[in-house]
């Protein structure tokens, strides 16, 4: 089996056998938001997405009687993503990829500092962007989980 590396915030933080992540997610040392990679992957993926903790009793479906399949319908692309994260509201569990960012001040402020001396401007920009926010387009929640797309 392949050995597959788990990260969390960032950095990996172990590395394990394909066929244990399951186990390992039913035990709690790896959380469903964390992301998996294996060598010839292209990218990180998240590990509740691929891997889930194995059911003890697992309930057989009712059997169904057959209908006619309906016509496939062509896949969605998804869009380019702007950045490279997507992020996640811990309040509202809205997914986006972009989220609502406000700045603390205002332009005509900031234009005014920089016509007075460019010290003072770069001085009242830095402070606008020190206090940028992201929030969640939907609540408006500053609670956001960023993740790797």
């Amino acid at each position: 089996m392949a050995r597959i590396h788990i990260a969390r915030g960032g950095s990996v933080i172990g590395v394990h056998e394909e066929h244990a992540v399951p186990a390992l997610v039913a035990l709690g040392e790896v959380r469903r938001t964390d992301h998996w990679w294996r060598e010839g992957m292209r990218s990180w993926e998240r590990v509740g997405a691929t891997f889930d903790a194995p059911r003890p009793n697992p309930t057989p479906s009712p059997a169904t009687p057959a209908s006619r399949p309906a016509p496939a319908a062509a896949p969605a692309r998804p869009s380019k993503p702007a950045g490279h994260l997507r992020y996640t509201c811990l309040r509202c569990q809205h997914r986006f990829a972009e989220p609502k960012v406000e700045k603390e001040g205002s332009f005509l402020a900031e234009l005014f500092y920089w016509a007075i001396s460019p010290v003072a401007g770069g001085f009242y920009t830095a402070g606008r962007v020190l206090g940028t926010k992201h929030l969640c387009p939907r609540c408006g929640s500053e609670q956001l989980n960023d993740e790797p797309w």
